[in-house]
């Protein structure tokens, strides 16, 4: 991608901005687009501002990530926050927060560049893996719920078969939502049975 999306900007704190701006950018044009400089002219600020904030660029794509990740728990506990009764309301979940993730489909790819990221930093590795756990065990919780044998098993081959999908509908950009509600509903029936 050859320019750096504009912000809009926004009501709120300058920090929100930049963080804002920076995962719009690393979602544009990969994480080595970002600069502190160039965060603060997409988001129409001063300099000073992106350097007041965040120290260095690995501290300000650190904390990008860990508003990313905010933002995906949020999005996770309003979808979760309804009852879990039968193994419907699981795949239901899933596919509902799934597709959610595609509304905004750069917000999925800035995550991708962050968690290729992570491999080379330990911190940014570290929230993933938080973030990795908190997911599989709001998985694992509910498929306990239903009565899995091994629960835990479960919700990670859940987990990675929904980044695949995500990877693959990234890379051809035609959904399939109703293969990706198959391929759960029949991993899940056979940790179920």
């Amino acid at each position: 991608m050859n320019a750096t999306p504009k912000i809009v900007r926004q009501k709120g704190d300058r920090r929100q901005l930049i963080l804002d701006t920076t995962l719009r950018m690393i979602a544009a044009a990969g994480i080595d687009s970002v600069t502190h400089r160039k965060v603060a002219e997409a988001a129409e600020i001063p300099l000073g501002s992106t350097t007041y904030y965040f120290d260095s660029r690995e501290h300000l794509i650190r904390e990008t990530f860990d508003h990313y990740i905010g933002m995906a728990k949020a999005l996770q506990e309003s979808i979760g926050s309804k009852p879990i009764k039968r193994l419907g309301d699981v795949v239901n979940y899933l596919i509902e927060l799934t597709n959610r993730e595609f509304e905004d489909e750069a917000l999925l790819l800035a995550e991708y560049e962050m968690t290729l990221f992570a491999a080379r930093d330990s911190q940014v590795a570290d929230l993933l893996h938080e973030w990795d756990s908190a997911m599989i065990a709001n998985i694992s919780k509910a498929l306990k719920t239903l009565g899995a044998k091994r629960p835990l098993d479960a919700a990670r081959t859940v987990l990675h078969l929904i980044r695949g999908y995500q990877l693959d509908r990234l890379t051809r950009h035609t959904p399939d939502p109703g293969n990706l509600r198959r391929r759960i509903r029949d991993v899940l029936e056979a940790f179920l049975n």
